[in-house]
Parts: C-alpha cells; structure tokens; sequence
C-alpha cells in the first residue's frame, strides 16, 4: 500500500475536484434518465424506448464508476460522491491511518483512524500539517 504525506495528497485536490465534477454530472444525468426509465416501464407502452433508457442508464453509471477508479489508481480511496469523500492511507506517529479530504477543502487538515469514518475526522497536529 502507498503512503501519503500531506503534501502529495494537497498536490491532487485538483484533479480530484474534476474527477468528481464529472462524477456529479453522470450522476446528475443518471438520475433524470432513471426517472424516464421509470415513467417509461410504468406506462409499459414502449418496451423498446425503456430497454434503450435502461441502456444509457447503465452506461451513465459505468461512467461514474470510471471517474472512482481514476481516483482509486491515484492511489486513494473514493468514500463518497456527495459531497466528494476522499481518505489517504497515511503513516501517523507509526500508526496507520487516513488522510481525508472533502470537497471544497483546499488543503489536508484532517485525518482518521482506519477504522473511523468521516465522523472521526481529527484535525492534524501542527507540525504534519505543514509537511
């Protein structure tokens, strides 16, 4: 597993905020055209046109899959896509921990245990947050 200091997950906010800007956009589009699926199938008049909805429907959610690999290949791992989640593995005072970063965040000022959540979340000490 790869370690990040703070400074190398700051370095990735960036394509971080794009990736989940396009994410956030599938699933804005996925949504609208699960509701057409679903008035679709409900009035069971077209079968053709709600098997192609069904299609692109699919195909929206395989892009928002893409865009949670592309952050799971920068080597951190993807929490949550509203609002964008993101943890970092880290070492800590020989410990094992995460780096997390939320959207909006412009820099890594928090972390948690690897087995605490977003509701763990504790500020870094001084010193780490410089580094």
């Amino acid at each position: 597993m790869r370690y990040f200091s703070v400074k190398e997950a700051e370095a990735l906010i960036g394509d971080l905020e794009e990736i989940f800007a396009r994410a956030r956009a599938l699933r804005d589009q996925a949504e609208k055209k699960a509701q057409n699926v679903r008035a679709l199938e409900e009035a069971d008049t077209d079968p053709a046109s709600a098997a192609l909805e069904r299609g692109q429907l699919m195909f929206l959610a395989n892009g928002i899959n893409e865009c949670l690999g592309q952050v799971a290949a920068l080597g951190a791992v993807p929490k949550g896509l509203d609002p964008a989640l993101v943890d970092f593995p880290h070492r800590l005072d020989g410990r094992e921990v995460y780096l997390c970063w939320s959207a909006g965040e412009k820099n890594i000022s928090h972390y948690h245990g690897i087995e605490e959540g977003f509701g763990g979340r504790t500020p870094l000490p001084k010193k780490k947050a410089a580094s």
